[in-house]
């Protein structure tokens, strides 16, 4: 199975996503091997990664790969044989203004297509002009892809109601472009967690004597928690060939 976080907007917190499903509780319990796998050039979670191995800490049944490359065979040919070896591909697509290669491609072999996105009428114009005719273009040649796009609602007021954002996207989104039932908040731990190659969980442990730090950290695993619960929902419709089609 694939996923990939996709927004051709950078800054919207796919890297974070990206690297902390792949070392969630859910994911780990689920799936035997995972791979990690950055599009972005600029590498910057292939420099997370090299920091992490540097300190050596633990990479339990998660495995990391950087493709650099412009070319399409070159991805293809990549990820396929990522794919081969893994239960589960999580892909960190890089935000793009302009050809949105690599956004085409992870739209295309995506079992699922998960896109953080703000309550925000720039952020839905941004959507309107540059995702969307990707989305669309794809479920008009393939219809199948119709249920695996799906937005989360991202740096949202964590004391927002989940229900009033989520309704907010369920009335300006397309009928073939659904949004999960999961927020991903801002919380200023996001920001600094992945000092000297950590993870989220990792982070948040190490600072236990820190009441303050330690409780922001225990809700903010609580966000990632809620939001692998969803993909890994989705991907079981899937399989299971239910896929939800609103």
């Amino acid at each position: 199975m694939i996923i990939s976080f996709v927004q051709t907007k950078g800054g919207t917190g796919k890297s974070t996503l990206a690297l902390n499903s792949a070392f969630s509780k859910i994911f780990k319990e689920k799936f035997q091997s995972i791979a990690l796998v950055e599009l972005d050039p600029q590498g910057t979670l292939k420099k997370w990664w090299e920091e992490r191995t540097e300190h050596s800490l633990a990479f339990h049944q998660i495995s990391f790969h950087h493709i650099s490359s412009t070319q399409r065979e070159v991805l293809q040919d990549s990820v396929k044989t990522i794919t081969n070896h893994n239960d589960l591909v999580i892909l960190d697509v890089p935000g793009e203004s302009t050809s949105k290669l690599h956004t085409k491609f992870a739209c295309a072999v995506s079992d699922l297509v998960i896109i953080p996105m703000r309550t925000s009428t720039n952020d839905e114009s941004a959507f309107s002009e540059n995702l969307l005719p990707i989305i669309k273009e794809l479920v008009r040649s393939y219809p199948i892809k119709k249920g695996i796009f799906y937005i989360l609602p991202s740096f949202t007021n964590a004391q927002s109601n989940k229900e009033k954002v989520i309704n907010y996207f369920r009335e300006v989104l397309p009928d073939y472009v659904n949004c999960f039932d999961a927020m991903y908040p801002f919380r200023g731990i996001y920001e600094n967690f992945n000092r000297e190659g950590s993870t989220l969980l990792e982070y948040v442990e190490s600072n236990q004597n820190n009441k303050r730090l330690f409780a922001v950290g225990q809700r903010a695993l609580t966000d990632i928690d809620s939001i692998t619960i969803e993909i890994y929902k989705k991907l079981s419709e899937k399989l299971n060939g239910n896929t939800e089609e609103t």
